[in-house]
């Protein structure tokens, strides 16, 4: 009866550990899955949802750093009110962005490329009014790239929510575009206009 009883006890037990190795293995051919079906995600993302992410991302770094020089060093300050709108709007289409391409499985860089910084630093390396007149022609021609990028976006990318993103943010750009042109000729006229004699490139 004993002989029995224990072995009934082995058998439980035997039954118990292969349950838990069964159990280990689903759950390791599960993270293979999971990181087989990453990869292939990776692998179906288009080369043009890449540029355009990579492009945009880019575009609200360089922005947000161009603004936050202006908060530090415009003169003017209605710039300063104007850096401040374009340091908010950008960050929050970076978030946007970021979101967008978790969905997308696109990857963005965090940090400015080298021909980037050269541009920002091209700009901070001016004073007075010199940095008031580089900051805001450059913003606006910065927001007209911007805007036609994700006009461009808007109406060809594949990709669902990185076309979301481009639609979200086109009217926002837009109306930085608008105030920024406003901005440069306020300051032209406080300025000496004779300086801006390639004003007109920027309207």
């Amino acid at each position: 009866m004993k002989s029995i009883h224990f072995i009934l006890i082995i058998s439980a037990i035997l039954i118990y550990g292969c349950k838990n190795n069964n159990n280990v293995k689903s759950s390791k051919e599960a993270s293979k899955d999971s990181t087989k079906a990453m990869a292939e995600s990776m692998n179906n993302v288009s080369n043009a949802a890449v540029d355009f992410a990579t492009s945009a991302a880019s575009s609200n770094m360089k922005e947000i750093a161009l603004a936050n020089a202006a908060l530090k060093y415009a003169n003017y300050s209605r710039l300063k009110e104007f850096a401040q709108k374009i340091a908010d709007t950008h960050t929050m289409a970076n978030k946007d962005l970021q979101t967008a391409c978790y969905s997308a499985g696109v990857t963005l860089p965090s940090r400015l490329s080298k021909s980037d910084q050269e541009e920002v630093d091209k700009v901070t390396g001016k004073e007075g009014k010199s940095f008031d007149r580089a900051f805001i022609k450059k913003m606006v021609s910065e927001q007209q790239k911007i805007m036609e990028r994700l006009d461009n976006a808007a109406a060809t990318m594949k990709n669902t929510s990185l076309r979301n993103y481009a639609e979200k943010t086109l009217p926002v750009v837009k109306a930085n575009l608008a105030d920024a042109r406003n901005v440069l000729e306020d300051v032209r006229k406080r300025y000496d206009p004779t300086q801006w004699d390639d004003v007109d490139s920027y309207q």
